[in-house]
């Protein structure tokens, strides 16, 4: 049996390894929306921070789109990247990028509902994965998190190209004509 400081390094490291990942997997979905969509007069990327600010403290305003207010302090949730109209001032997708599931698309789900209950009730969700467990399932298999998310219309897309497409999963290189759709750039 493990030392007790062992495992607990060992979970530490482990954790710090997909912290990174998570990181780094982010970055590259944020990059390849700029190369795809780049300098674009209709719409700007943000890569807000999850923060809670104290009430009465300075907060970025370029950010301020994505703040809940309340009378305990303001707070950014988990907003990997969003994807920000610039002519109506407001945000129209979340994009949460994730390597792999667990809890992940609860996370995706609550803050997008936290999002449309308080100040953006258009806002959409794209779920964007790896997917090396295959959790969405098949059509005629499915799992939970595919089938939640068909019922709920937030758009996933894999880069596993064994991933079974079904319902509103997509193959990764779906993204850029479906984010373009929705906020009206026509090239």
């Amino acid at each position: 049996m493990p030392k007790k400081g062992k495992f607990l390094e060992n979970n530490s490291d482990a954790q710090a390894r997909r912290v990174n990942n998570g990181n780094k997997f982010e970055n590259e979905i944020y990059e390849y929306l700029q190369r795809e969509i780049g300098e674009n007069k209709r719409i700007i990327l943000l890569k807000p921070k999850t923060h809670v600010y104290p009430p009465g403290s300075e907060k970025p305003p370029e950010f301020s789109c994505m703040q809940i207010f309340t009378a305990f302090g303001d707070v950014i949730g988990d907003t990997d990247i969003v994807v920000y109209d610039k002519k109506l001032k407001k945000p129209l997708i979340l994009v949460s990028c994730k390597t792999s599931f667990r809890e992940r698309m609860s996370q995706s789900l609550f803050h997008l509902f936290l999002y449309q209950s308080k100040k953006h009730k258009d806002l959409k969700l794209f779920f964007v994965t790896q997917d090396p467990d295959l959790e969405f399932g098949s059509k005629d298999h499915p799992r939970k998190w595919g089938v939640i998310a068909a019922d709920l219309g937030v758009y996933c897309y894999s880069q596993n190209p064994n991933t079974e497409c079904w319902g509103t999963i997509y193959p990764f290189d779906n993204m850029i004509k479906d984010l373009k759709r929705i906020a009206g750039i026509k090239k």
